[in-house]
């Protein structure tokens, strides 16, 4: 595939182009089978979805990076304007402020959940030991 820096349609060409199903496998010929490009290509599309269209995967990673590209680039522009990082900031302090009873509760009942499930795991692993222990008794 293309090593494309920058430009979102160039690296959409590039997908496209790449997605183009071609004689040959990039890494050599695929063994032929049951499918038209062998079976691990059949078994890549069946678990992937790209049944008809072996180059889709591809097509829907391009977009993905471009989109993390673009909002990359929405980010770098927004930090240059420092009155509305602030401005940002603001809101996501009032949010935090308006439910903060809410995030306060949440996080103390995943604190308790967590704890209850390391004493559960030492309880289950102490039964285990224990059990191993009369196991390796009983066979001396």
């Amino acid at each position: 595939m293309a090593h494309v820096h920058g430009d979102n349609k160039k690296m959409a060409e590039a997908a496209a182009k790449a997605a183009m199903p071609g004689p040959m496998a990039p890494h050599g010929p695929m063994p032929m089978g049951p499918g038209p490009h062998g079976p691990m290509m059949e078994m890549h599309n069946m678990m992937h979805g790209a049944a008809g269209n072996p180059g889709a995967h591809v097509v829907k990673a391009a977009a993905q990076g471009a989109a993390v590209t673009a909002g990359g680039g929405l980010m770098r522009r927004l930090s240059r304007h420092p009155l509305l990082m602030f401005g940002l900031g603001v809101v996501a302090g009032v949010v935090v402020y308006k439910y903060r009873k809410e995030i306060i509760a949440t996080v103390a009942s995943v604190g308790e959940k967590g704890k209850d499930f390391v004493l559960s795991t030492k309880e289950n692993l102490e039964d285990i030991v224990a059990e191993t222990q009369e196991e390796g008794e009983s066979k001396s």
